[in-house]
């Protein structure tokens, strides 16, 4: 016992409640502490949401400047210094996509022997024929190629977002899909917490309940969304759209939603703890999303038994085989979303959530690999 706790470092951008982060804590309250640690790098000065928890848990925090105030070099220069200055390190985990690239060969540097790059998504940025975007391109491509040099091992939640970052070949032969597994009962749809919830949140007992969780960030696409309930309102049928999440694009939507005269309609409900709840107060998710990897939220959805739609630019990996999700093009006009939308089958929230389970999503046996993982690699 000597050798424990193995200490082993996470790279983020802040402890904040985003899909990535949220995912690291269920696995971390759920870890063999006496055995295991997971300490933080994070890039962003500022405090995090988990921040407090991962103390209390007995987890390390460290900061270094965002790449953004101090620029490229000068955050070179904090990444090299903080790995020059700990060594205990065996294992470290970057969850940062491209940016991998630069974090895992400083740790190779300095003699990390285990390097883990995860890939949480499928792809990333806009295309743009700005000179910002065509350096940010290049960039990324650039990183990219670093990862193949600086990782040990390649994770990925998914067959798309493993070989957007690494590229086929090392996605067909060396790749390791990590599913973002859940504690998938605590998500079973709840009668009781569906009428608890809608009467405090003064949702109308009958309402048609259409429900998002993310941040609010333009990859989310949340004024198509806010669009959509607009038409659905115009047709008056009794409805609420709740919006779950924060981000800097929040204060723009709720603008929005106030200059087409529906703030009683719309739901802007913040952060939460309770998603797994919420789910049961919702009737039907809709992720209109310009882009994701593997997406948490669907996944907690279908083990509420809780329809999805969502845009075909999100991986049909996504779908569990349970008949929940339906896809989408961003292309096609509203009128069929909202046909759609309107008419999805309704399956009495009965779902064997053991099908869920089977394809690698439950987050029990999950910690146990990872557990098995840390033992045999130092």
């Amino acid at each position: 016992m000597e050798n424990y706790p193995i200490r082993i470092l996470r790279i983020v951008a802040v402890m904040n409640k985003g899909g990535i982060e949220t995912q690291i804590m269920n696995i971390y309250r759920k870890l063999d502490r006496s055995k295991y640690q997971f300490d933080f790098l994070v890039t962003r000065d500022e405090k995090g949401l988990f921040d407090e928890e991962i103390e209390n848990l007995g987890g390390k925090i460290y900061k270094i400047p965002s790449v953004r105030n101090v620029g490229i070099f000068k955050f070179i220069k904090h990444v090299d210094d903080f790995f020059q200055n700990h060594q205990e390190y065996k294992i470290v985990h970057c969850h940062m996509n491209t940016w991998s690239g630069l974090f895992l060969n400083i740790a190779k540097k300095y003699n990390v022997p285990v390097r883990i790059a995860q890939s949480h998504s499928a792809q990333q940025g806009f295309k743009s024929s700005n000179l910002k975007s065509f350096i940010e391109s290049n960039f990324k491509k650039t990183m990219k190629l670093f990862i193949k040099k600086g990782a040990t091992h390649f994770w990925a939640v998914g067959e798309e977002a493993g070989e957007w970052l690494y590229g086929k070949k090392i996605a067909q032969t060396d790749m390791e899909i990590v599913p973002n597994a859940k504690d998938l009962e605590t998500f079973r749809y709840d009668l009781s917490a569906r009428e608890n919830l809608r009467r405090s949140l003064g949702i109308p007992k009958d309402s048609f309940v259409i429900g998002h969780v993310g941040s609010f960030s333009p990859v989310k696409n949340h004024s198509f969304l806010i669009n959509l309930f607009e038409q659905i309102n115009k047709n008056k049928i009794e409805s609420i759209l709740c919006l779950v999440g924060d981000g800097h694009l929040r204060n723009e939507m709720e603008k929005k939603v106030s200059e087409i005269g529906l703030n009683e309609k719309i739901l802007f409900l913040g952060l939460r703890n309770d998603v797994n709840k919420l789910m049961s107060v919702f009737d039907v998710l809709v992720l209109p999303s310009l882009f994701e990897g593997m997406p948490n939220v669907v996944i907690e959805a279908q083990a509420a038994s809780l329809p999805c739609l969502v845009s075909d630019s999100i991986t049909s990996e996504i779908d569990m085989g349970v008949g929940l999700v339906y896809f989408k093009s961003l292309e096609e006009t509203k009128d069929l979303w909202l046909e759609l939308l309107l008419n999805l089958p309704n399956n009495g929230r009965a779902v064997e959530i053991k099908k869920i389970k089977q394809k690698g999503y439950d987050i029990n046996s999950q910690i146990k690999w990872l557990e098995n993982f840390y033992k045999s690699s130092v």
